[in-house]
């Protein structure tokens, strides 16, 4: 990546940092100020690939030192990742002063959503230039802070629904046959709310009793029909149901 944009201020004080060899060589250049995760064991590192990941640990603090070695790139020498304090780090959109931030599937950070983990908070406004930019930021990832709220997404087409607090939309232009697998154990807590944003007869189906009460289908039928779900022990708790129809239980 070339003539990324440096930012306003540089980072002062003195980080929590550590250094950690790098699993695979950085897919760009420069890599300093890239989110990163622990790789396969605490003395390894990888860049982070995912937008709002999680397990974020901090941010490369300088490049990192790649060789050619019969014809093949590894990384040479371990790299500095600060972990807690100011730094400089790539951005991958524009920023304003104390806004929090969490990654893009590249490493670089943007401004963080609802739901979304908190890598870091910037220290100044920063517009994004393509191809890159810097901006100083506090990192603070190992508090492993999340913004408030649930994070909202939009179903136009039919497909499956993720076991993730959050709210669903089906938001198709026909009816969605929709489907959610029952949680796990690991998965108790997680709250999901599904709510029809289109008139259309949208369904949610799960496994076979997968929702408390022997149900296992939602109907949806009017603008703002609703269901809130809760993962108890391996089944759908029904938190509320509403809306003008309101939305209804049965069983396939």
């Amino acid at each position: 990546m070339a003539n990324i944009y440096v930012g306003a201020k540089g980072p002062k004080g003195i980080p929590n940092e550590e250094s950690l060899q790098l699993a695979a060589p950085p897919a760009s250049s420069p890599s300093r100020g890239l989110a990163v995760t622990y790789g396969s064991d605490a003395f390894h590192a990888a860049i982070v690939a995912a937008a709002a990941a999680t397990g974020v640990i901090g941010i490369l603090g300088e490049d990192a030192v790649v060789t050619v070695q019969g014809g093949v790139s590894v990384v040479g020498e371990p790299s500095s990742v600060i972990e807690f304090g100011q730094a400089t780090a790539q951005i991958g959109a524009n920023v304003a002063v104390n806004q929090p931030l969490t990654t893009n599937a590249s490493g670089e950070l943007v401004p963080a959503g609802p739901g979304q983990p908190i890598v870091a908070v910037a220290l100044e406004p920063q517009v994004y230039v393509s191809p890159g930019s810097f901006a100083c930021v506090f990192v603070l990832a190992i508090l492993g802070l999340t913004m408030p709220g649930s994070p909202v997404s939009y179903a136009a087409a039919a497909g499956a629904i993720a076991v993730t607090t959050g709210t669903v939309v089906l938001n198709g232009a026909a009816a969605l046959a929709m489907t959610l697998a029952a949680p796990t154990a690991a998965q108790d807590g997680t709250v999901i709310t599904i709510v029809a944003g289109t008139a259309h007869a949208h369904t949610v189906t799960t496994p076979a009793d997968a929702i408390y009460g022997a149900k296992d289908k939602v109907t949806f039928a009017a603008v703002g029909d609703i269901v809130e779900l809760e993962a108890v022990n391996t089944q759908w708790m029904v938190r509320s149901i509403g809306g003008p129809t309101p939305a209804s239980l049965s069983e396939v």
